[in-house]
Protein backbone atom coordinates (compact mmCIF):
# COMPACT_ATOMS: atom_id res chain seq x y z
CA UNK A 1 0.00 0.00 0.00
CA UNK A 2 2.02 2.86 -1.12
CA UNK A 3 -0.53 5.24 -0.26
CA UNK A 4 -3.28 5.36 2.94
CA UNK A 5 -0.71 5.30 5.66
CA UNK A 6 -0.43 7.82 8.41
CA UNK A 7 1.68 11.07 8.31
CA UNK A 8 0.47 12.15 4.58
CA UNK A 9 1.00 15.84 5.44
CA UNK A 10 2.12 15.83 2.02
CA UNK A 11 -1.22 15.05 0.11
CA UNK A 12 -1.83 18.64 1.65
CA UNK A 13 -1.61 22.47 1.25
CA UNK A 14 -3.41 22.79 4.39
CA UNK A 15 -1.80 24.17 7.47
CA UNK A 16 -1.41 21.60 10.11
CA UNK A 17 -1.13 22.57 13.58
CA UNK A 18 -0.86 18.88 15.21
CA UNK A 19 -0.39 15.72 13.54
CA UNK A 20 -1.87 13.06 14.97
CA UNK A 21 -1.47 10.72 12.30
CA UNK A 22 1.37 8.52 12.74
CA UNK A 23 2.51 6.47 16.17
CA UNK A 24 5.82 8.22 16.16
CA UNK A 25 6.83 9.49 19.37
CA UNK A 26 6.18 12.98 19.64
CA UNK A 27 8.77 15.46 19.95
CA UNK A 28 11.56 17.10 18.18
CA UNK A 29 15.23 14.95 17.09
CA UNK A 30 17.56 13.99 19.58
CA UNK A 31 19.77 16.94 19.75
CA UNK A 32 22.83 14.81 20.01
CA UNK A 33 21.43 12.40 16.82
CA UNK A 34 21.18 15.43 14.88
CA UNK A 35 24.98 17.06 15.99
CA UNK A 36 26.18 13.39 15.06
CA UNK A 37 24.49 13.22 11.62
CA UNK A 38 25.56 16.89 11.05
CA UNK A 39 29.42 15.75 11.44
CA UNK A 40 28.68 12.74 9.57
CA UNK A 41 27.16 13.79 6.34
CA UNK A 42 29.93 14.01 3.98
CA UNK A 43 30.12 9.75 4.65
CA UNK A 44 27.20 9.98 1.96
CA UNK A 45 30.48 10.43 -1.02
CA UNK A 46 31.09 6.77 -0.35
CA UNK A 47 28.65 3.77 -0.75
CA UNK A 48 26.97 2.04 2.89
CA UNK A 49 28.73 -1.51 3.89
CA UNK A 50 26.15 -3.64 1.76
CA UNK A 51 24.37 -5.50 5.02
CA UNK A 52 24.95 -2.45 7.12
CA UNK A 53 27.43 -5.27 9.19
CA UNK A 54 28.47 -2.28 11.70
CA UNK A 55 25.00 -1.28 12.81
CA UNK A 56 23.79 -5.52 13.14
CA UNK A 57 26.54 -5.68 15.74
CA UNK A 58 25.96 -3.10 17.33
CA UNK A 59 22.29 -4.09 17.37
CA UNK A 60 22.94 -7.66 18.58
CA UNK A 61 25.21 -6.58 21.05
CA UNK A 62 22.53 -4.10 22.60
CA UNK A 63 19.88 -7.02 22.47
CA UNK A 64 22.13 -9.92 23.45
CA UNK A 65 21.78 -11.76 20.76
CA UNK A 66 25.01 -12.95 18.57
CA UNK A 67 25.17 -11.03 15.63
CA UNK A 68 24.16 -13.89 12.45
CA UNK A 69 20.87 -13.63 14.23
CA UNK A 70 20.09 -9.83 13.24
CA UNK A 71 19.14 -8.46 9.98
CA UNK A 72 19.24 -4.93 9.83
CA UNK A 73 17.09 -3.39 7.11
CA UNK A 74 15.74 -0.86 5.73
CA UNK A 75 12.43 -0.34 7.97
CA UNK A 76 10.71 -3.08 9.37
CA UNK A 77 9.06 -3.18 6.45
CA UNK A 78 11.77 -4.15 3.82
CA UNK A 79 12.06 -7.29 6.41
CA UNK A 80 8.29 -8.01 6.35
CA UNK A 81 8.75 -8.07 2.18
CA UNK A 82 11.96 -10.01 2.41
CA UNK A 83 10.09 -12.43 5.11
CA UNK A 84 7.43 -12.84 1.84
CA UNK A 85 10.06 -13.64 -0.85
CA UNK A 86 11.94 -16.12 1.49
CA UNK A 87 8.52 -18.44 2.25
CA UNK A 88 6.41 -17.16 -0.91
CA UNK A 89 5.73 -21.23 -0.67
CA UNK A 90 4.05 -21.36 2.15
CA UNK A 91 0.53 -20.11 3.09
CA UNK A 92 0.72 -17.58 5.23
CA UNK A 93 -2.11 -16.49 8.11
CA UNK A 94 -2.31 -12.63 9.05
CA UNK A 95 -4.11 -11.46 12.63
CA UNK A 96 -6.28 -8.37 11.62
CA UNK A 97 -6.73 -5.68 12.33
CA UNK A 98 -3.30 -5.04 10.98
CA UNK A 99 -0.66 -2.98 9.25
CA UNK A 100 -1.15 -3.40 5.40
CA UNK A 101 2.16 -4.41 4.62
CA UNK A 102 2.17 -7.87 5.50
CA UNK A 103 -0.95 -8.68 3.36
CA UNK A 104 0.80 -6.62 0.57
CA UNK A 105 4.03 -8.04 0.50
CA UNK A 106 2.21 -11.68 0.57
CA UNK A 107 -0.58 -11.03 -2.37
CA UNK A 108 2.83 -10.01 -4.58
CA UNK A 109 4.07 -13.33 -3.74
CA UNK A 110 0.58 -14.79 -4.69
CA UNK A 111 0.82 -16.42 -1.25
CA UNK A 112 -2.97 -17.83 -0.23
CA UNK A 113 -3.48 -15.90 2.64
CA UNK A 114 -6.20 -16.67 5.16
CA UNK A 115 -7.72 -13.58 7.86
CA UNK A 116 -7.38 -14.31 11.83
CA UNK A 117 -9.52 -11.95 14.21
CA UNK A 118 -6.47 -10.41 16.60
CA UNK A 119 -8.58 -11.02 19.20
CA UNK A 120 -8.63 -14.73 18.83
CA UNK A 121 -4.75 -14.36 19.97
CA UNK A 122 -5.84 -14.28 23.37
CA UNK A 123 -6.93 -18.23 23.28
CA UNK A 124 -4.13 -19.38 22.81
CA UNK A 125 -5.03 -21.13 19.80
CA UNK A 126 -2.33 -20.25 16.68
CA UNK A 127 -2.03 -22.10 13.18
CA UNK A 128 -0.35 -25.49 12.93
CA UNK A 129 1.78 -24.57 9.62
CA UNK A 130 2.89 -21.81 7.11
CA UNK A 131 3.85 -18.23 7.97
CA UNK A 132 1.79 -16.37 10.57
CA UNK A 133 2.15 -12.58 10.40
CA UNK A 134 1.18 -10.74 14.09
CA UNK A 135 1.78 -7.64 15.33
CA UNK A 136 2.43 -7.27 19.18
CA UNK A 137 1.21 -4.22 20.86
CA UNK A 138 -1.06 -4.04 17.79
CA UNK A 139 -1.20 -1.82 15.08
CA UNK A 140 -3.94 -0.04 14.66
CA UNK A 141 -5.72 -1.02 17.95
CA UNK A 142 -2.79 -0.35 20.56
CA UNK A 143 -3.73 -4.26 22.40
CA UNK A 144 -1.11 -5.80 23.56
CA UNK A 145 -0.76 -9.65 24.71
CA UNK A 146 1.79 -11.83 26.10
CA UNK A 147 2.97 -14.74 23.58
CA UNK A 148 4.60 -17.80 25.59
CA UNK A 149 2.52 -21.12 22.72
CA UNK A 150 5.09 -20.94 19.87
CA UNK A 151 6.60 -24.15 21.15
CA UNK A 152 3.47 -26.28 20.80
CA UNK A 153 3.58 -24.70 16.66
CA UNK A 154 6.86 -26.33 15.56
CA UNK A 155 5.81 -26.32 12.08
CA UNK A 156 4.87 -22.80 11.63
CA UNK A 157 7.05 -19.81 11.41
CA UNK A 158 5.79 -16.78 13.66
CA UNK A 159 6.73 -13.29 12.37
CA UNK A 160 6.54 -11.04 15.85
CA UNK A 161 6.44 -7.73 15.11
CA UNK A 162 7.55 -5.60 17.70
CA UNK A 163 7.71 -2.06 16.41
CA UNK A 164 5.81 -0.51 19.28
CA UNK A 165 7.27 -2.78 21.95
CA UNK A 166 9.27 0.44 23.58
CA UNK A 167 5.19 1.61 24.04
CA UNK A 168 3.61 -0.50 26.47
CA UNK A 169 4.09 -2.53 30.04
CA UNK A 170 1.63 -4.68 29.23
CA UNK A 171 3.82 -7.40 27.57
CA UNK A 172 7.42 -8.30 27.11
CA UNK A 173 9.47 -8.59 24.14
CA UNK A 174 10.28 -12.00 23.22
CA UNK A 175 13.55 -10.79 21.06
CA UNK A 176 16.68 -13.01 22.22
CA UNK A 177 14.10 -15.72 23.53
CA UNK A 178 15.00 -19.54 22.47
CA UNK A 179 11.84 -19.92 19.15
CA UNK A 180 13.77 -21.20 16.45
CA UNK A 181 10.54 -20.87 14.46
CA UNK A 182 9.84 -17.23 15.44
CA UNK A 183 11.25 -14.35 13.55
CA UNK A 184 10.91 -10.71 16.01
CA UNK A 185 10.63 -7.51 14.21
CA UNK A 186 11.72 -4.25 15.73
CA UNK A 187 11.97 -0.67 14.37
CA UNK A 188 13.92 2.70 15.73
CA UNK A 189 11.51 4.76 13.83
CA UNK A 190 8.93 5.19 16.18
CA UNK A 191 10.58 5.78 19.76
CA UNK A 192 13.47 7.19 18.02
CA UNK A 193 11.80 9.36 16.31
CA UNK A 194 13.24 8.83 13.00
CA UNK A 195 10.82 8.05 10.56
CA UNK A 196 12.52 9.55 7.20
CA UNK A 197 15.58 7.23 8.31
CA UNK A 198 14.22 4.26 7.26
CA UNK A 199 16.09 1.65 9.84
CA UNK A 200 14.61 -1.77 11.43
CA UNK A 201 15.71 -5.42 11.97
CA UNK A 202 14.76 -9.16 11.95
CA UNK A 203 16.07 -11.26 14.42
CA UNK A 204 15.71 -15.01 15.21
CA UNK A 205 17.28 -18.24 14.30
CA UNK A 206 20.43 -17.87 11.33
CA UNK A 207 19.14 -20.70 9.22
CA UNK A 208 16.04 -18.97 8.82
CA UNK A 209 17.73 -15.32 8.36
CA UNK A 210 20.11 -17.06 6.00
CA UNK A 211 17.13 -17.32 3.60
CA UNK A 212 16.01 -13.75 4.14
CA UNK A 213 20.01 -12.50 3.08
CA UNK A 214 19.83 -14.57 0.17
CA UNK A 215 17.53 -12.70 -1.50
CA UNK A 216 18.00 -9.18 0.47
CA UNK A 217 19.44 -6.52 -2.34
CA UNK A 218 22.79 -4.84 -1.52
CA UNK A 219 22.94 -1.49 0.31
CA UNK A 220 19.42 -0.79 0.83
CA UNK A 221 20.30 0.98 4.80
CA UNK A 222 21.94 4.11 3.44
CA UNK A 223 24.87 5.53 5.12
CA UNK A 224 23.32 7.87 7.54
CA UNK A 225 20.59 5.25 8.71
CA UNK A 226 23.70 3.39 9.27
CA UNK A 227 25.34 6.17 11.47
CA UNK A 228 22.32 6.66 13.13
CA UNK A 229 21.64 3.29 14.47
CA UNK A 230 25.13 3.06 15.65
CA UNK A 231 24.28 6.21 17.50
CA UNK A 232 21.17 5.10 19.42
CA UNK A 233 22.42 1.85 20.19
CA UNK A 234 25.66 3.45 22.00
CA UNK A 235 23.34 5.60 24.00
CA UNK A 236 20.47 3.59 24.35
CA UNK A 237 19.50 5.61 27.66
CA UNK A 238 18.83 9.22 25.94
CA UNK A 239 16.26 7.31 24.32
CA UNK A 240 14.72 5.36 26.10
CA UNK A 241 10.56 6.01 26.36
CA UNK A 242 8.79 7.20 29.64
CA UNK A 243 6.60 4.14 29.41
CA UNK A 244 4.65 4.72 32.36
CA UNK A 245 4.06 8.67 32.34
CA UNK A 246 3.00 8.34 28.62
CA UNK A 247 0.59 5.59 29.13
CA UNK A 248 -1.09 7.56 32.41
CA UNK A 249 -1.56 10.84 29.95
CA UNK A 250 -3.19 8.59 27.23
CA UNK A 251 -5.79 7.34 29.35
CA UNK A 252 -6.04 10.71 30.89
CA UNK A 253 -6.43 11.95 27.74
CA UNK A 254 -8.74 8.91 26.18
CA UNK A 255 -11.35 9.69 29.27
CA UNK A 256 -11.48 13.39 27.93
CA UNK A 257 -12.58 12.57 24.63
CA UNK A 258 -14.89 10.14 25.78
CA UNK A 259 -16.35 12.79 28.22
CA UNK A 260 -16.27 15.65 25.13
CA UNK A 261 -17.80 13.48 22.99
CA UNK A 262 -20.52 12.37 25.02
CA UNK A 263 -19.66 8.50 25.12
CA UNK A 264 -20.07 8.50 29.04
CA UNK A 265 -23.58 9.89 28.39
CA UNK A 266 -24.89 8.05 25.39
CA UNK A 267 -23.04 4.97 24.36
CA UNK A 268 -25.22 4.72 20.92
CA UNK A 269 -24.82 8.08 19.84
CA UNK A 270 -22.00 6.56 17.16
CA UNK A 271 -18.72 7.91 19.34
CA UNK A 272 -16.37 5.29 20.88
CA UNK A 273 -12.91 5.60 22.36
CA UNK A 274 -11.40 2.60 22.39
CA UNK A 275 -9.43 0.56 24.94
CA UNK A 276 -5.46 0.56 24.43
CA UNK A 277 -1.97 -0.91 26.29
CA UNK A 278 -0.72 1.82 23.83
CA UNK A 279 -0.01 5.73 23.14
CA UNK A 280 -1.85 5.07 20.18
CA UNK A 281 -5.81 4.34 19.83
CA UNK A 282 -9.07 4.12 18.08
CA UNK A 283 -12.32 6.30 17.71
CA UNK A 284 -15.44 5.45 16.39
CA UNK A 285 -16.95 8.25 14.83
CA UNK A 286 -20.74 8.62 13.19
CA UNK A 287 -19.42 10.19 10.19
CA UNK A 288 -16.02 10.62 8.31
CA UNK A 289 -14.25 13.13 10.20
CA UNK A 290 -10.82 12.84 8.69
CA UNK A 291 -10.88 15.64 5.94
CA UNK A 292 -13.31 18.27 8.40
CA UNK A 293 -10.69 17.85 10.93
CA UNK A 294 -7.87 18.67 8.65
CA UNK A 295 -9.79 21.55 6.57
CA UNK A 296 -11.84 23.20 9.74
CA UNK A 297 -9.12 22.77 12.57
CA UNK A 298 -6.03 21.82 11.03
CA UNK A 299 -5.42 18.54 12.73
CA UNK A 300 -4.18 15.22 11.26
CA UNK A 301 -5.33 12.24 11.79
CA UNK A 302 -5.63 8.90 10.24
CA UNK A 303 -8.37 7.25 8.81
CA UNK A 304 -8.34 3.35 9.49
CA UNK A 305 -11.18 2.71 7.74
CA UNK A 306 -8.29 1.09 5.25
CA UNK A 307 -7.31 -1.42 7.96
CA UNK A 308 -8.68 -5.01 7.46
CA UNK A 309 -11.52 -5.53 9.68
CA UNK A 310 -12.50 -1.98 10.84
CA UNK A 311 -15.60 -0.06 9.76
CA UNK A 312 -15.81 3.05 7.76
CA UNK A 313 -15.53 5.54 10.22
CA UNK A 314 -12.78 4.91 12.25
CA UNK A 315 -9.67 7.25 13.32
CA UNK A 316 -6.22 6.19 14.98
CA UNK A 317 -4.73 8.88 16.86
CA UNK A 318 -1.47 9.07 18.91
CA UNK A 319 -1.19 11.08 22.07
CA UNK A 320 0.89 14.14 21.27
CA UNK A 321 1.90 17.42 23.65
CA UNK A 322 -0.84 18.36 26.28
CA UNK A 323 -1.51 21.43 24.57
CA UNK A 324 -2.23 19.31 20.98
CA UNK A 325 -4.06 17.21 22.47
CA UNK A 326 -6.52 19.71 24.16
CA UNK A 327 -6.68 20.93 20.40
CA UNK A 328 -7.94 17.56 19.04
CA UNK A 329 -10.23 17.31 21.78
CA UNK A 330 -12.02 20.41 21.44
CA UNK A 331 -12.59 19.84 17.50
CA UNK A 332 -13.98 16.55 18.66
CA UNK A 333 -16.43 18.24 20.95
CA UNK A 334 -17.66 20.67 18.81
CA UNK A 335 -17.94 17.70 15.78
CA UNK A 336 -20.19 15.87 18.87
CA UNK A 337 -22.02 18.90 19.53
CA UNK A 338 -23.36 19.71 15.87
CA UNK A 339 -23.72 16.25 15.13
CA UNK A 340 -21.09 16.27 12.07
Amino acid sequence: MIIGHGDDAWEYATAIRADFSSNVRYGPLDPGLMRHLQERVAAVTHYPEPAAQSLQQAAAEAYGVPGERVLVTNGATEAIYLIAQAFRDRPVSIYVPAFAEYEDACAIQGMKIAFRDWEDLRAGSLPDTGLVFLCNPNNPTGAAITLEMFSRYPDALFVVDESYIEFTRATESILGKAYPNVLVLRSLTKSCRIPGLRIGLVAGDEIILDRLRAVKMPWSVNRLAIEAGRYIFQHLADFAVPVEALVAQTAAWREELRAATGTHEDPKAGWRVRETDTHYFLIDTPAPLKMRLLTDYGLLVRDASNFRGLGPNVLRVACQSAEHNYLLTEALRECAWTGR
